[in-house]
């Protein structure tokens, strides 16, 4: 029998949430939360809190047990280059699976890839024989789950809410993972001390289980681009149809284009907040938690503002949302004072977390059904350009001083901002 043909969810639901009013919080009127009227995206919600807490919990505590186990750092940044190198040569074919397969089917087999990672690694911690290099395998494994499943997930939002609701969707995913980034190494962290990393281990892998079970409500949409047939040279050739499709669509060659600028000179920063702290301000890894913790609520709040806005503007505010990353980098490399620089990283938060909601938001907008896991999947590789972007910002700071080299690099990131607010009518106009 054959299969019906594929549909767009977010099309066809449009029309009703049109006549739908604000949801009531309190009494009072907000669109913050319109999402959450979908009983899919509730699921999917819970879904992204337990993923998220063991993906970026593993990330912490394997970085501990590594530094622990080896007393390197080169050892640290190889774990985190291997993953990096991993996801930005698996990454496009993250988005052919996206668009071949049923974004839900994909996901929920990468979650089970993210049990059996966490479940075998707290096995090995609870037998004593765990190893830098069972670290290492763990890590490649994080990087391949993160490229193949993270492309399908991002894009499922589209499926399952209507096309209205889609950037206020994304920005609460967004809000999911910030509760995340900041909640994770805080549990993760005491589990380690309390319990060992046996059980911390174990812990995750039954957050992905919940991962995995809080999926089953969500309905299943059919491919897009297709039955997903076919072997590696007719997955080949749909990325290069991917990468074309992108390169004839203006809007989503922009945005990209603008995302990659803000990855490749923003976000490295971050990776050596731990060392920039010690340096510039003499100080421990608790304060270096606290300017996480400071532009995780920034990151927060974003998500939550962008939740509530209207579609209109959003290209310039794309912008801004970079220049608001460039301008607080630029502020930390020169702050002199420690109660400065905290309310900064708000600001850099803000910048991080409404860029990538509003990027991701917008792809899945203009993308159409049949390239919407490719074109997400190139979003994604910007994680991966980060990591190399660590990596040579290290080694300027090595040469010329870590206040030096991470103010050059803002300052080249808001000049690149402001070519792009002059020159690419594209990206002012895009509502």
């Amino acid at each position: 029998m054959r299969a019906a043909a594929p549909v767009d969810r977010s099309d066809r639901a449009g029309a009703l949430v049109a006549s739908e009013p604000p949801m009531r919080v309190f009494g009072r009127r907000v669109r913050t939360f319109e999402s959450f009227r979908e009983p899919a995206f509730r699921w999917f919600f819970v879904s992204t809190l337990g993923q998220m807490y063991s993906a970026i919990g593993q990330m912490f505590v394997r970085s501990f047990l590594v530094y622990e186990l080896t007393d390197s750092y080169a050892a640290m940044g190889l774990v985190a280059l291997v993953s990096g190198a991993v996801q930005f040569v698996l990454g496009p074919y993250g988005g052919v699976l996206a668009d071949r397969f049923p974004k839900k089917s994909v996901t929920q087999i990468f979650q089970f890839v993210g049990f059996l990672n966490a479940f075998i690694i707290g096995t090995l911690a609870i037998l004593g024989i765990l190893e830098f290099w069972h670290l290492l395998i763990s890590a490649v494994s994080q990087g391949i789950l993160v490229a193949l499943m993270v492309p399908a997930r991002q894009a499922m939002v589209s499926e399952i809410v209507s096309r209205e609701r889609i950037m206020n969707g994304v920005a609460l995913n967004t809000a999911a993972m910030n509760i995340m980034q900041f909640a994770a190494p805080l549990i993760g962290g005491a589990l380690l001390a309390t319990a060992g990393a046996g059980v911390t281990f174990y812990v995750m892998a039954g957050c992905y289980a919940l991962a995995i079970v809080t999926m089953l409500p969500i309905p299943t949409v059919a491919a897009q681009a297709g039955r997903g047939g076919g072997g590696l040279r007719e997955a080949m050739g749909d990325i290069a149809d991917g990468f074309r499709y992108i390169a004839r669509h203006r809007v989503l060659r922009m945005i990209l284009l603008l995302s990659f600028c803000v990855s490749v000179l923003g976000m490295p920063f971050q990776g050596l907040l731990p060392g920039f702290v010690q340096d510039a301000f003499n100080a421990g890894p608790a304060l270096a938690a606290l300017f996480m913790t400071f532009s995780a609520i920034g990151a927060f709040l974003a998500a939550l503002t962008i939740a509530s806005l209207r579609r209109s503007g959003r290209g310039k505010l794309l912008i801004l949302m970079g220049v608001f990353v460039g301008g607080a980098t630029l502020g930390v490399a020169i702050s002199p004072w420690i109660w400065l620089s905290l309310p900064i990283m708000i600001l850099m938060g803000i910048g991080q977390s409404g860029r990538m909601a509003m990027a991701s938001a917008l792809i899945q907008e203009q993308a159409e059904p049949a390239y919407r896991g490719r074109a997400m999947s190139v979003l994604m590789m910007q994680f991966a350009l980060m990591q190399g972007g660590v990596f040579v910002l290290g080694i300027t700071a090595e040469l010329v001083g870590v206040r030096l080299a991470v103010f050059v690099v803002a300052a080249a990131l808001v000049a690149a901002l402001m070519l792009f607010g002059s020159f690419s009518p594209t990206l002012r106009r895009l509502q």
